[in-house]
């Protein structure tokens, strides 16, 4: 689920990171970019908290582990923390010239790039 949330997320980054190209350029957005990246990113913001949450699940009912115990789980928390994080700063966005728009896509390449450790580290944990 999270690799198909991280997927989803870097398709959510190409569109918002296209439309602030445009936007620094004072062109218009390409056309459905700014809709397809805000229908699409909550999505992603969800899925990377659900995996999450069944990621911290699994570890304590399945595996028998203690809970947060590797670098990957507390990477994991962090990560779908920053995801939650960016989709509140998105629903707080005026179109095109909020005050938080550069945070957002900061964000939004923090938590990409911490998604990607994230899954690194927990190709070593897989059965």
């Amino acid at each position: 689920m999270a690799t198909i949330g991280l997927l989803l997320a870097f398709f959510v980054f190409r569109d918002g990171f296209a439309q602030r190209k445009q936007r620094l350029r004072r062109i218009g957005a390409p056309s459905g970019s700014r809709a397809r990246h805000v229908k699409t990113g909550p999505w992603a913001s969800g899925l990377i908290a659900l995996s999450a949450i069944g990621g911290m699940g699994s570890t304590v009912l399945f595996r028998k582990w203690a809970l947060l115990a590797s670098w990957h789980g507390r990477l994991g928390v962090g990560t779908a923390l920053v995801f939650v994080l960016m989709w509140w700063m998105g629903r707080k966005l005026i179109p095109e010239t909020g005050p938080l728009a550069g945070t957002h896509g900061i964000l939004g390449l923090l938590a990409l790039f911490a998604g990607g450790l994230t899954g690194l580290l927990g190709i070593s944990m897989l059965p």
